[in-house]
């Protein structure tokens, strides 16, 4: 069969490229000769030599026009996006604000068409070269043209030049009467089987994720338990029918409500409630069983989840054993996840852990006080097969030498003066077929070192005042902060008992040796004191974070939470370096004395610089009643006001100052500049100071 000749025509070189690259894909060469020309490459060329003009789209050929005959055959083609590249814009969070960069207007509508019901929800704004560009967009897509996106753009998405729609090669086989769909052309086939190949790993990621979605819906919609999930702004982004039901989020009517559309008792009840807790907590009368966790996405606290239920929808058998445990504290609350970490060390040492914790063997966790050994513990045990069952703490520490025996092993009617008259069975009993946590085991006396070596050689006991052997199924976890070796050495521990203990030790690092997760920690408790004292969102400064990334921290993670909860309740919307209770071994509490100095400091650093004047009525301006914020000009424009005449580049000096002293906040984009609690209190510090001799040159009044 001789074969029929086309001329493609595009505008821009790499679209014609990738339009011949498809047909050649597809096997069209078998049935067609293809050539390709630019529109201003066909100024010399005979166009009556090819059988069909395939343009590539409405605007082309109005630039293809002048050249063809009128007698000309032609196709405008008909044009879909290569879905194999969207991968990068699944990515970008939903409502972002995007160009979309081409040559020509007609493409570029066409192209944010299609992606809008492709279904990916951006706000995409059309570019051409020749516009002046919106400095705070900073993502950029684009069909095959990155050489026309803005300099300023700091990501670039490039999807490639759209492909050729299957309609179009169909009206290309019927144009020469030949049947696209015959055994031998096979365009359907081919054509399938080019898309599946370019877009195959895309479409199974989209499908397992709407497969998981759909899945994750349904598990949600068919838990017995009311599911509620709320964002950081406390909107309630999900919520099951239960919820709808008991909230009563029916009679609201935003589709997306917000916490505080919900009842008062609710609304505190899920606020007040500790995070990783499950609780009874009473609203209106009713008793709810409730469960709060945080959901973190790369180091950041996403949003919240509350599981809850009423108490008297559970079966009265399982309602009293839990109720009954919790009094006695036999539940583990704690998992994996809520060791929270990005240090690849704790990383590792957790999937050890989880490794571990299928085994029967004695556990040994070695770290520093407020590290989160019983956080630990308790994970191991529910990643264990022995989860159903109970979870015993006890604290050598913590309870006295004489009563330790009687605590861990029990005793007998009768045993001793003022002991229960029908006797009464120890921790280590109650742990049976569960667990049981020994922390502080260096504290432990001899007496009970003795007594302990025994039950974990037979795995028996004998309670006090008794003669009956007990046989027990139960693993031991113990801790402790203390160098057992040292212990040993002196004498106050038993050498044979540590190597009963340590079959398998796990370490837990002080947070001085992790401190990238410092700033994670650091965000999770300031959610949680956010949410539990209803304050509004506060953050930490740069200096305060570097304050805390320097410091030793000798109480750990327990340390780094009081200091979270302390600034929680004395800071405004930014910590300051100075607002941190740092100790050596406690706090020692900031005074005004130690605010003044830090402020006298920075003053006198200005006044060596030889502009302090200028620093106070630049806070001045900013401090007053009628600017929240403002731009460099207006600045500019009351400094010369007051007879200070700056240059753009001076001010922007000043303000870099200012900034790092967290004097003022930079806000991002246009939004100009705004003084901190910082800064009114080094404008106060200078009207109170009996030397205000800055301010009265300043003309500021004193």
């Amino acid at each position: 069969m001789e074969k029929n000749s086309i001329l493609v025509v595009a505008y821009m070189k790499n679209t014609l490229q990738s339009l011949v690259s498809q047909l050649t894909e597809i096997g069209l060469q078998d049935y067609f000769h293809i050539d390709a020309r630019k529109v201003d490459e066909l100024d010399h060329l005979s166009i009556r030599k090819y059988s069909l003009v395939l343009i590539s789209s409405a605007i082309v050929y109005k630039m293809v026009k002048p050249y063809l005959p009128e007698d000309m055959q032609y196709i405008i083609t008909k044009r879909t996006i290569n879905y194999a590249n969207i991968r990068g814009l699944l990515e970008i969070p939903k409502g972002t604000m995007v160009y979309l960069v081409s040559d020509l207007k007609q493409s570029t509508e066409e192209t944010i068409r299609i992606l809008k019901e492709t279904g990916i929800d951006l706000d995409f704004r059309p570019f051409y070269s020749q516009e002046e560009p919106n400095k705070d967009i900073t993502i950029a897509v684009t069909a095959g043209e990155p050489q026309l996106v803005p300099t300023h753009i700091k990501k670039v998405i490039n999807i490639g030049s759209r492909l050729i729609d299957i309609s179009t090669l169909v009206e290309l086989f019927n144009h020469f009467q030949i049947s696209p769909f015959s055994s031998t052309t096979h365009l359907s086939a081919r054509f399938m089987q080019s898309l599946v190949d370019i877009t195959k790993e895309l479409s199974d990621e989209m499908f397992r994720s709407k497969l998981l979605q759909k899945s994750l819906e349904n598990i949600i919609q068919n838990m017995d338990d009311a599911v509620l999930v709320y964002n950081n702004s406390l909107q309630i982004e999900v919520f099951n029918q239960h919820a709808g039901e008991i909230l009563e989020l029916d009679s609201v009517k935003s589709t997306k409500p917000y916490l505080n559309d919900l009842s008062d008792s609710y609304r505190d009840a899920i606020k007040n409630m500790a995070v990783g807790q499950e609780s009874f907590v009473e609203i209106d009368e009713t008793t709810f069983y409730m469960r709060k966790k945080r959901i973190i996405i790369d180091a950041q606290v996403y949003s919240t989840l509350i599981i809850f239920r009423k108490a008297e929808d559970y079966r009265k058998i399982e309602h009293d054993y839990r109720f009954k445990a919790k009094q006695k504290n036999l539940l583990a609350r704690y998992y994996f996840d809520d060791v929270k970490t990005v240090n690849e060390s704790v990383l590792n040492m957790i999937k050890i852990a989880q490794r571990l914790a299928r085994s029967n063997s004695t556990i040994l966790i070695l770290g520093e006080t407020g590290t989160g050994k019983e956080v630990l513990a308790q994970a191991i045990h529910n990643h264990s097969p022995r989860k159903p069952q109970p979870f015993i703490g006890v604290n050598f520490a913590a309870i006295s030498e004489s009563l330790m025996e009687s605590e861990l092993f029990g005793y007998e009617a009768g045993a001793f003066t003022g002991a229960n008259k029908s006797g009464r069975i120890g921790m280590f009993e109650q742990a049976h077929m569960g667990s049981i946590f020994l922390d502080e085991i260096g504290d432990a006396s001899a007496v009970i070192q003795n007594r302990l070596l025994r039950v974990l050689q037979e795995r028996q006991i004998m309670r006090v005042g008794g003669d009956r052997v007990i046989p027990l199924d139960v693993r031991v976890i113990a801790a402790t902060n203390k160098d057992l070796h040292q212990l040993i050495a002196e004498g106050t521990f038993r050498e044979d008992l540590f190597y009963r203990l340590n079959v398998l030790p796990l370490r837990l690092l002080p947070l001085r040796e992790r401190k990238e997760d410092i700033p994670l920690l650091i965000n999770i408790f300031i959610k949680e004191f956010q949410e539990m004292l209803g304050r509004p969102p506060f953050a930490f400064s740069k200096a305060a974070l570097e304050l805390c990334q320097e410091y030793h921290w000798p109480g750990n993670i327990r340390e780094l939470r009081n200091v979270v909860e302390y600034a929680a309740h004395i800071s405004g919307d930014i910590v300051f370096k100075e607002d941190l209770p740092m100790g050596s071994n406690a706090f020692t509490y900031q005074s005004d004395l130690l605010m003044n100095e830090a402020l006298k400091v920075i003053a006198e650093e200005f006044k060596r610089k030889g502009f302090l004047s200028e620093i106070l009525v630049m806070l001045e301006f900013l401090n007053s009643e009628h600017v929240s914020s403002a731009g460099r000009s207006a600045i500019v424009d009351y400094l010369n006001k007051r007879e200070f005449n700056l240059t753009d580049q001076q001010l922007r000096y000043r303000q870099g100052l200012l900034n790092h002293h967290e004097l003022i906040i930079i806000e991002k984009g246009r939004k100009g500049s705004r003084i901190a609690e910082k800064g009114k209190k080094f404008l106060e510090y200078y009207k109170e100071n009996p030397l205000a001799g800055e301010l009265r040159r300043a003309k500021i009044e004193v």
